[in-house]
């Protein structure tokens, strides 16, 4: 081999090794980048999914699922929670006290009912859906046993209650918009009679008209 095809061979050899590092590094960042995006994509996804103070699911998703799930087997039980007079601990304690006091409430839900089934409306509001559920005595005594009707809150040492409205879907003809509406107008009756857990009957529409 001469001089210039030895110098030729090196050349050629020095690119095909440059041409193969560029390659590698192309797929390598390439490959990098694209992770980078999916763990960007699943943050995204989880910081629209759930609420940001609460950790459970944020209203719109709430509402995007137990509505599907109502669509797809028609069975449960929703439920909505109203915490009573928490201006007042707003007023009293500050509104750092009060989200600590919105934390603490949702946890005893979610431990209660779990985080998947288990939304935040906003403010002091709550939703939940008992999938499959229609037992009244027995959601009832989870409501209970969850300590989110009556308790003192151990950081304010303020009496806290709530109340919560109840309806019943047994059929997947109905719509989340209905069965929320029925909700709402129970946790009304539940407030103003002072009763922990007022379920849903035809006498309420009554009464509204």
């Amino acid at each position: 081999m001469s001089g210039t095809q030895m110098v030729e061979f090196i050349l050629v050899s020095v690119i095909a090794v440059l041409f193969c590092f560029l390659t590698i590094y192309c797929a390598v960042t390439k490959r990098k980048q694209k992770k980078m995006y999916e763990r960007r994509i699943k943050v995204l996804e989880k910081e629209l999914r759930y609420d940001d103070l609460t950790g459970i699911l944020t209203r719109r998703s709430f509402i995007s699922e137990a509505g599907a799930e109502i669509a797809a087997n028609g069975v449960g039980t929703l439920l909505i929670f109203d915490i009573n007079g928490f201006k007042k601990v707003n007023d009293t304690y500050g509104h750092i006290a009060g989200d600590e006091l919105i934390k603490r409430y949702a946890a005893r839900l979610e431990k209660a009912f779990g985080k998947e089934n288990t939304g935040r409306l906003g403010g002091d509001e709550f939703v939940v859906f008992v999938k499959g559920e229609c037992d009244k005595e027995k959601i009832a005594s989870t409501v209970r046993k969850s300590g989110v009707i009556s308790f003192t809150d151990k950081q304010t040492k303020v009496e806290i209650t709530s109340c919560c409205g109840a309806a019943l879907c047994r059929s997947c003809r109905d719509l989340f918009e209905t069965l929320y509406d029925k909700a709402d107008k129970a946790l009304y009756r539940s407030k103003a009679e002072g009763v922990p857990v007022t379920y849903y009957t035809e006498e309420l529409d009554e009464k509204t008209e």
